[in-house]
């Protein structure tokens, strides 16, 4: 489906705030390494937004945009950890309940993990703040369906556009809603300074396979 003026206006306006706040870093020539192994070009941490209020509230308020033209949810679900402020942010301001989901169950107490209260047949919004292989997303999803409730979308603030994540949200039967992305925050950062123009390219062909881009450039 084509992003309207009003979308790609978003996502260019989110990726500028991730920038200037330095939450998204490239560095090309000392890729970043992530849990799963994978190594990158470009890290991303969205957990800076919490420290910057103007910043903060303008995100918020993408935020809350996008969950109207969803449809507001009986529920919203903030993964943890990184999910879980602007997941509360949206509950406040709409005026909806909240829960969150750990990445997997408590060893310890009642062993839960989802933590509030989920009502059968109930619909619920996932919040997380960045996407990349979506197989935490998965995982949240799937706990959440063990308690009875109806999940079909999920909201971020940034996807890495990973075709792993595509896959497996499409397995899952969610649909996807990311503020921003890597390819335009890619175009952004050369047109911001941030990158040369002729490292967009490289950045955006991690993207396609990321698992193989550290041996294809001689990191591994």
């Amino acid at each position: 489906m084509k992003s309207t003026n009003t979308e790609i206006k978003t996502s260019q306006k989110v990726a500028e705030i991730l920038l200037d706040i330095g939450a998204i870093l490239f560095s090309r020539n000392k890729p970043f390494k992530f849990d799963s192994g994978i190594l990158s070009p470009v890290y991303t941490d969205n957990r800076l937004i919490i420290s910057h209020p103007k910043s903060r509230d303008q995100i918020v308020n993408f935020l809350i945009t996008e969950v109207k033209k969803i449809g507001i949810p009986d529920v919203v679900a903030g993964t943890a950890t990184a999910g879980i402020p602007h997941a509360a942010f949206i509950a406040q301001k709409l005026n909806i309940p909240m829960v969150y989901v750990r990445s997997q169950p408590k060893e310890h107490g009642r062993g839960n993990q989802v933590e509030g209260q989920i009502k059968r047949g109930q619909q619920v919004l996932v919040i997380e703040d960045l996407v990349s292989t979506a197989g935490s997303s998965v995982r949240v999803i799937e706990a959440l369906r063990k308690l009875g409730a109806k999940v079909t979308d999920e909201l971020a603030i940034f996807t890495y556009q990973m075709e792993e994540s595509k896959e497996n949200l499409k397995k899952a039967k969610v649909k996807l809603h990311a503020l921003s992305d890597l390819e335009t925050a890619a175009k952004v950062a050369a047109r911001k300074g941030y990158l040369k123009k002729d490292q967009v390219s490289t950045i955006l062909t991690w993207a396609q396979d990321p698992r193989s881009w550290g041996k294809k450039m001689g990191f591994e």
